[in-house]
């Protein structure tokens, strides 16, 4: 797709951005519908992104952004109307700018998971899950959107445990007919920290749990080099990588961006 006048911008921004991996996935996601728009990494310094604001309110060459560290509470304190899933966790990761400038967000980390779960499992509805790395903005994403796919019970760990507390707080008071507790075995397991990323990093979770569990989800690995998704694939257990994940963020980030007609009348 070429770049011309009329195309317009949907950045990722981030301080830094150069470890982001979702543009070339959003990029073929617009071309396959034949839309004039593209995904660029832009960094701003947190010091600035007040100025980058007010340039999103004003060009029209702006579809709306995608947020990343650490621009997500800011972002949430900037938007004009959220979701009732950014509402409750207090940062978005998706904003929209509407025609008059306004702009509208969305915090889609756990809605992609689901998406991704969906795509090769069951319905969340009635399941038990484990959420090690809670406390963390995707991790408390993760938590919300499978409450609202319908888990019934739920076991969550974090490092900060005043982190966890807040967490446990949020299910308490939006998701009352969620069961936490800590000694519940889990239909799902799902490591929402970084500890994916390092191909030397053992699981965080032992190795009776992988046994028991149906499904695992590592929000960092990869099924190539995470020893977690390695250790459950050989137990015969469904897996959830971290490039799934993405897949699913782009389906989830893409359906707010564009109302459903637009992409309908795109595709």
């Amino acid at each position: 797709m070429d770049i011309s006048g009329k195309t317009q911008l949907f950045p990722i921004i981030g301080d830094p951005v150069d470890g982001v991996v979702s543009p070339p996935a959003i990029n073929a996601w617009l071309r396959a519908r034949d839309i004039d728009a593209r995904m660029v990494p832009l960094h701003i310094p947190t010091p600035s992104i007040d100025a980058f604001w007010g340039l999103l309110r004003l060009s029209e060459t702006f579809l709306g952004c995608s947020v990343t560290y650490p621009h997500k509470q800011a972002a949430f304190a900037q938007v004009d109307t959220r979701t009732d899933r950014a509402a409750r966790l207090g940062a978005l990761n998706t904003i929209r700018r509407n025609p008059d400038g306004s702009l509208s967000g969305d915090a889609t980390d756990g809605l992609a998971l689901v998406q991704a779960i969906c795509a090769k499992h069951d319905s969340l509805a009635g399941k038990t899950a484990h959420i090690i790395g809670a406390g963390g903005g995707a991790g408390r994403a993760i938590i919300d959107a499978f409450c609202e796919a319908g888990i019934t019970g739920l076991s969550i760990a974090d490092t900060d445990a005043a982190r966890q507390a807040e967490t446990a707080d949020l299910v308490a008071q939006h998701w009352p007919g969620v069961l936490v507790s800590s000694d519940q075995p889990a239909d799902i397991l799902v490591d929402a920290t970084a500890n994916g990323k390092s191909v030397n990093a053992p699981p965080l979770f032992p190795e009776t749990a992988i046994k028991e569990c149906e499904l695992v989800c590592d929000i960092a690995g990869n099924l190539r080099t995470s020893q977690f998704l390695t250790m459950a694939e050989r137990a015969g257990k469904t897996c959830v990588d971290a490039q799934e994940m993405g897949q699913g963020q782009v389906e989830a980030q893409m359906r707010f961006l564009f109302h459903p007609s637009e992409i309908s009348n795109a595709s």
